[in-house]
């Protein structure tokens, strides 16, 4: 059993190498790999509906180590092609913004934390329990999601562990993939600071009277920046230096008419082009 397992896994990692190399889109080449592995795991139940186990630890083997080493690689790509799938047309800070949520929530998505806190401290004493097929029982599943499950081909835990070693797999992929998004945009908003491709052309005042618009209006973390904090990202991106916008500021506020000329004038040309639009 044990060669022939090592053989099956061999199968799965070349052909994925193989699937990999191919200049298709990354959607195809997940079902691609998917199906392989489906493949894979309908060939290994079979020898298993008629292998009998040399003993109690051969068996436990198999499920606690063997056939979640490929479960587990399935489940990994099931969920790395709904990643994939919900990444497409978003913008990299969109991107970035969905993949960190993803991340976030690998942290809650193990379904009994009395096992996995078991099986990531290395213990055995539970293993006959957990990992033989005759000690399964329906109403302890946590797997179970519906009446047929194949009881000849699982045990209580092996889809536990084929999960635990998903999330590891999928923990690994979307640090990575956050890593080189949040490379991209640092690179991105550098590029722009650096050519000077957002200058601000209007007067101190202006800007002055838009900085604060935002921080009452709250625009940022509900409220929870500070006005240098504002004035500083502003000056960065729009390659300005406002100064004492303090004072810019109290000036604004001692105006005879309106106190908004700024706010009031950017209503007045959305609304001239939303209406040019409309016409």
């Amino acid at each position: 059993m044990e060669n022939f397992v090592k053989n099956i896994k061999q199968d799965i990692e070349v052909e994925i190498q193989r699937i990999e190399q191919q200049d298709i889109d990354i959607l195809d080449k997940i079902k691609q790999i998917v199906g392989f592995i489906q493949t894979s795991l309908a060939r290994l139940k079979v020898t298993i509906a008629d292998y009998q186990f040399i003993n109690p630890e051969e068996e436990i083997l198999f499920f606690k180590v063997r056939k979640p080493q490929i479960s587990g690689l399935l489940i990994f790509y099931i969920r790395l092609y709904q990643i994939e799938r919900n990444r497409i047309g978003k913008s990299p800070s969109a991107q970035y913004k969905y993949l960190k949520e993803e991340y976030e929530s690998l942290k809650n998505i193990s379904s009994d934390k009395n096992f996995y806190n078991y099986y990531q401290a290395g213990k055995t004493n539970s293993d006959h329990l957990y990992f033989m097929r005759k000690h399964y029982d329906i109403l302890s599943d946590v797997h179970c999601h519906s009446l047929d499950r194949d009881t000849s081909f699982s045990t209580l835990h092996d889809s536990s562990v084929a999960e635990i070693l998903a999330n590891k797999q999928l923990t690994h992929y979307l640090s990575t993939e956050i890593d080189a998004l949040s490379e991209k945009l640092h690179l991105k908003f550098t590029s722009i600071i650096e050519s000077k491709l957002l200058q601000w052309t209007e007067s101190k005042v202006s800007l002055v009277e838009f900085i604060y618009a935002l921080y009452a209006g709250k625009c940022f973390n509900n409220g929870n920046t500070n006005l240098k904090e504002i004035a500083f990202c502003c000056e960065t991106l729009f390659d300005i230096e406002i100064g004492d916008f303090y004072r810019i500021f109290l000036e604004i506020r001692n105006r005879k008419k309106s106190r908004t000329q700024f706010l009031d004038k950017l209503k007045e040309k959305i609304t001239q082009m939303m209406d040019e639009l409309d016409r």
